[in-house]
């Protein structure tokens, strides 16, 4: 029998398995895709800097605002109109659709500064510049009273412009703080109630604030780990509260104060936007956490949710680490800045949109440590089956080398070749 003979030789037995396996390895081990192949509903792919973040929409001029981390760029887009460098990094952007302003939260790379920045959202053109307290957390603005409000989670305060515009278009502030919560996060506000909803990420709560009073009104529990940012719909007093390592959205009644629904989302959501064409809400499934910039955990979707059953209805694939995400109806467009892709996809607002069918909470987080799990099996198996392979091969090596001082007679009494080629003694 030859030595190749899979019977006899452990060695090729191995590397027969090795062969086998391979394709399934390569398959676990390989990382999702970057981006979408585009067609319906993927309309266009924009690549104006790296790790796109916070996205902001002019519903009256359909400008499109995006912040990118680096460089620290603000681009709108219509498609691409302008960009401007502000501070180091940019991590939210909010737009006034009113006065068609842009505002701007960003940090220094140092670690020793933030910064806000008011921007004409037509050309680009600063109108206002102020250096704040680091840990820009938060972003939000109140449109009637003029009033923009920036977080820091460092220092447990929350940063308060009010600000004021002269005929000749010129931007003043005056300046105060706000003391709400231990960690304050994200921020919304709700300019017809006059309310500014405050996300405390050591505590898991909502704080309701009364904006004139500063008086704080309620204090609402949700899931673990309330993130920017914090979506308020105006007409409906609803806010929306994606809530991270919880790994659900959560609805609350801003009538009553208290959370209404708990939809049940991929690990680690970032993004939410409510106000779409189709009646549904989508968030966007960042799939690691907020302070990780990428890694083979990284999400790839959209989560689909019904606005009036709270259903969910599925998810889209977009590209690795979707982060901010934004709507605009009348044109029926979603806007979806994907972090590790380096780009911000335009996905038609359709009910026809080809979702795939959704996990819970817990069976999709099932699923990830599962093929975690099997990842990790699968590469410690390959490790061993090399390993068992070269000490085969090297066992095998050394009994040829010992055969001639040591012949065996093989079953039966047959003599072996080797036999054969030894002279008597």
């Amino acid at each position: 029998m030859s030595s190749l003979d899979y019977r006899k030789n452990p060695a090729v037995r191995y590397s027969i398995l090795c062969i086998l396996l391979l394709p399934l390895l390569a398959l676990l081990l390989s990382p999702p895709p970057a981006h979408a192949d585009g067609g319906f509903p993927i309309i266009g792919v924009l690549h104006a800097g790296q790790r796109p973040e916070g996205i902001a929409v002019d519903t009256e001029t359909h400008m499109v605002y995006i912040a990118y981390e680096f460089p620290s760029l603000v681009v709108g887009f219509d498609p691409m109109r302008w960009s401007v460098t502000v501070s180091d990094s940019a991590n939210d952007v909010q737009v006034d659709s009113t006065n068609h302003h842009v505002y701007v939260a960003s940090v220094s790379n140092n670690n020793t500064r933030g910064g806000l920045t008011i921007l004409d959202g037509a050309s680009g053109k600063i109108l206002f510049n102020a250096i704040t307290i680091y840990g820009n957390d938060g972003l939000a603005i109140d449109t009637i009273r003029q009033r923009v409000y920036l977080s820091s989670s460092d220092h447990d305060i929350i940063s308060v412009y009010s600000l004021t515009t002269s005929a000749g278009g010129k931007i003043s502030a005056v300046s105060s703080t706000l003391k709400v919560g231990t960690h304050p996060q994200p921020l919304g506000v709700n300019s017809r109630l006059g309310r500014l909803y405050v996300g405390d990420v050591a505590s898991n709560t909502i704080d309701v604030i009364d904006e004139e009073s500063g008086h704080t009104l309620a204090t609402i529990p949700v899931a673990a780990l309330p993130v920017q940012p914090l979506r308020v719909d105006e007409a409906t007093g609803r806010v929306y509260v994606v809530c991270s390592t919880g790994q659900e959205l959560d609805v609350i009644d801003g009538h009553i104060n208290k959370v209404i629904a708990r939809i049940p989302v991929s690990p680690f959501p970032e993004g939410v936007a409510f106000n779409t064409a189709t009646g549904r809400i989508y968030v966007a499934d960042e799939g690691h956490p907020d302070n990780v910039f990428s890694g083979s955990s990284s999400g790839t979707t959209i989560t689909a949710v019904d606005k009036q059953s709270f259903d969910v209805l599925g998810t889209l694939p977009v590209g690795r680490a979707p982060d901010g995400v934004e709507t605009d109806p009348s044109l029926r467009r979603i806007y979806v800045s994907v972090e590790d892709s380096n780009a911000v996809v335009e996905i038609s607002d359709s009910p026809d949109i080809p979702l795939q069918a959704g996990l819970d909470t817990h069976q999709a987080a099932a699923v990830r440590q599962a093929i975690l799990l099997l990842q990790q099996a699968a590469a410690i198996t390959v490790i061993l089956m090399v390993v068992t392979i070269v000490g085969a091969t090297l066992a095998a090596r050394s009994r040829r080398l010992r055969a001639p001082e040591s012949p065996q007679n093989p079953p039966g009494g047959a003599s072996s070749r080797l036999e054969q080629r030894i002279p008597p003694a």
